[in-house]
């Protein structure tokens, strides 16, 4: 019998390149692994990273019989990981082989690659199936196989929806996503008004199907007129990456079409899941827009093409919603910012776009509007926000909005000018008051006057110590919740008076490089406040946590600056625990791992903030011997209604332990949080349960005596 590999080669299977994603998304979440390969149920060669197959791992893999996935050696004593792409009971389907650059857990590694085995594992149980079939399946490779083509200038989301309507044969096609506010339909053929309206009321039905089943819907019996589906129905959910149901995806054909067969429904599958992973890639997670970067594409390529139309751009920003956090917590200051996005998704055209810059802040492209037009839009926005002042039992804090309005100047605008200018409006409008527009032009000099006088703003606030520091307790989770120490939280005190959180100050501060001297400012700042109750400390207790930026990392001196200034100060370095950010000790991981030495050999403690949010870190963790993980608080938020995010924690808290480092996880707000941080064994605990921040005198007043 004719090998499998040769069956797919003589029904045009997938090109080798096809799996070079793959490999890709191993070498993000392993950056260890050297060479890859993936073999077939027979182990023949189907692709491998180097362009040609390492002796080793074939050796490897034909020296080993019966296979379990693993971390062992090639038979020249080098380290490799194998997986069997199997679904018991039935045999594997292929083999993923890869080299180790260092001897790693088994279970570490497995854990890390098991989204990869998965993928792997569906694509080649699909293409198994296609192969056997007739010309559905043939249909359905083409589909896959267009996945991958170039959208153009079409959205990957309308492009992945005509890919389906197309290469399936439907009349209709239709993806819901209430959550994210995306409502998409494509038609094969013009439709009639009433059919259109029997659809969409389909679709609703459709939804509510795909949340209460989770899983997919095929209908091929079409009844009469008023009675049953009006048409052949296909409908799968679609999933978060942790598993819970967001939307539905649909596909309708005509009563006289083919029926859809169970190969369809396994291939729409794919393509929900392919549609989550654009939801990952292009938007936002918590309102569903898309991602800044995604936004000045589309934005500047609509400003090119528009020819001198009247175009502009708001820039909203939610009046002091750290009022919202402060008393309700911040999950409903998270609900308030899903307000403002639904709102502005009511006020947007074909041709508009909007997108979440960060924290509470929104841009919005209004496409051939006039100032007037586009100025009633933004005052809609603002009053829709006003309307929906947060309410939570018997108490309330109303909410609003400031915006600023950027109108083009005409043909050869540039979408960073009309951002820069919108932002300016929105300071002084901010200034002026709450719930206002402002407005102003997009003439780059307007637009660089905006950046000289924010980034002379915030020298100014450096200046003049506009800005203070306040501290927040970090707890053990366990026994009688002993402190570990405070988080040095800086503050920045507006003219009018407003306290302002880093998400207001701190982009800025990147954008004009002055974060190096906003860390130099919180170190001193801090060394000055300790100063006089230095000397009643135990060396190492209670602990100091400062925040590292990655300019400090990326410009020599700093550490240095820091172990000069605390000897000053007569405050021990075991008081000072620096902490780095995941993602900037991975894109600084030279640099970091200099830091990290120096502090250690000091007696400074090192921490790793926001871990988890990419894994990126786990392997690099031997050259970056920190002593505290801080888990990212996205993730413990969610424990209590993500079982995904549960086990990530859980994950971290376990790897942590192996590796002989603390833990503390950020974002505990309830008890019952703290509780389940506690089965997982992680060490301490930060967030509103804990304590509020308060000024850093006042924390440090409070602890001296007891150190006495």
């Amino acid at each position: 019998m004719a090998k499998p590999s040769a069956r797919l080669a003589d029904a045009q299977a997938p090109h080798d390149a096809d799996y070079a994603p793959y490999g890709q998304l191993v070498k993000m979440l392993l950056p260890s692994a050297g060479a890859i390969a993936l073999y077939d149920a027979d182990r023949e060669l189907l692709w491998c990273s180097d362009g040609y197959e390492p002796p080793e791992l074939r050796a490897l893999l034909e020296e080993t019989p019966a296979i379990a996935a693993g971390v062992c050696r090639t038979p020249g004593g080098s380290p490799a990981f194998i997986a069997p792409l199997v679904s018991p009971p039935d045999p594997p389907l292929g083999f993923l082989v890869l080299e180790l650059k260092t001897v790693q857990s088994g279970t570490l590694v497995a854990s890390l690659l098991k989204p990869v085995v998965d993928c792997l594992l569906k694509r080649m149980s699909l293409e198994r199936t296609l192969v056997l079939g007739d010309r559905e399946g043939r249909a359905s490779l083409d589909l896959l196989l267009a996945l991958d083509d170039e959208p153009g200038d079409t959205a990957p989301l309308e492009h992945l929806l005509d890919q389906c309507v197309r290469h399936l044969r439907g009349r209709a096609g239709a993806l819901v996503l209430p959550d994210r506010g995306i409502a998409l339909t494509r038609r094969a053929q013009p439709t009639a008004a009433e059919e259109a309206e029997l659809l969409e009321r389909t679709q609703k039905h459709l939804l509510a199907w795909a949340q209460l089943q989770n899983r997919p819907i095929l209908v091929n019996r079409v009844g009469p007129k008023g009675v049953g589906a009006p048409c052949k129905i296909l409908s799968c959910p679609v999933r978060d990456p942790q598993g819970r149901v967001i939307g539905s995806l649909g596909l309708f054909r005509a009563a006289t079409a083919p029926d859809f067969v169970t190969e369809d429904a396994r291939v729409l599958e794919l393509v929900g899941r392919r549609i989550t992973a654009v939801l990952e890639s292009h938007h936002d997670r918590l309102t569903g827009l898309v991602n800044p970067l995604i936004f000045e594409r589309r934005v500047q390529r609509a400003l090119d093409a528009a020819g001198g139309a009247p175009t502009a751009v708001l820039h909203v920003d939610v009046d002091r919603l750290q009022q919202v956090n402060d008393a309700f917590g911040y999950q409903a200051g998270d609900e308030v910012i899903r307000r403002l996005a639904d709102a502005v998704r009511r006020e947007l055209r074909p041709g508009d776009e909007a997108t979440r810059l960060g924290g509470d802040r929104l841009a919005v492209f209004l496409s051939r509007r006039t100032p007037q037009e586009a100025a009633a839009a933004g005052e809609r926005i603002l009053a829709a926000l006003a309307e929906t002042s947060y309410v939570q039992g018997t108490e309330s804090v109303p909410v609003s909005a400031c915006a600023g309005l950027a109108i083009s100047a005409g043909a050869g605008a540039r979408i960073a000018h009309l951002l820069a200018a919108a932002e300016l409006a929105c300071k002084h409008a901010k200034q002026a008051g709450r719930g206002r527009l402002e407005t102003v032009g997009d003439d780059p000099e307007v637009a660089g006057g905006s950046r000289t006088l924010a980034a002379a703003s915030l020298r100014e606030s450096l200046r003049s110590n506009r800005f203070r520091l306040d501290a927040q307790p970090v707890r053990g989770l366990s026994g009688k919740e002993a402190l570990l120490g405070f988080e040095v939280l800086v503050r920045l005190q507006a003219p009018d008076g407003e306290v302002l959180a880093p998400d207001k100050f701190f982009a800025a501060a990147e954008r004009y490089e002055l974060t190096a001297a906003l860390d130099r400012w919180v170190l001193v700042s801090l060394l000055e406040a300790l100063k006089p109750h230095a000397a009643r400390f135990e060396d190492g207790a209670p602990r100091l946590m400062v925040n590292v930026s990655a300019a400090s990392l990326a410009a020599s001196g700093y550490a240095e600056f820091a172990l000069e200034r605390a000897a000053q100060a007569g405050v021990p370095p075991g008081l000072l625990c620096f902490e780095v950010r995941e993602s900037v000790a991975a894109a600084h991981l030279a640099e970091t791992e200099a830091f990290v030495k120096k502090m250690r050999d000091a007696g400074a403690r090192v921490a790793l903030d926001n871990f988890g949010r990419g894994f990126s870190s786990l392997a690099y963790l031997d050259r970056l011997p920190v002593h505290y993980l801080k888990i990212d608080g996205e993730f413990v938020r969610r424990m209590a209604s993500d079982r995904v995010a549960e086990s990530i924690v859980s994950g971290i808290a376990m790897a942590a332990r192996t590796l002989g480092v603390e833990t503390i996880a950020q974002h505990v707000e309830t008890e019952a949080l703290a509780g389940a941080l506690r089965r997982f064994e992680v060490g301490y605990g930060q967030g509103y349960h804990f304590g509020r921040p308060r000024p850093l005198v006042q924390a440090l007043g409070e602890l001296a005596p007891s150190a006495a």
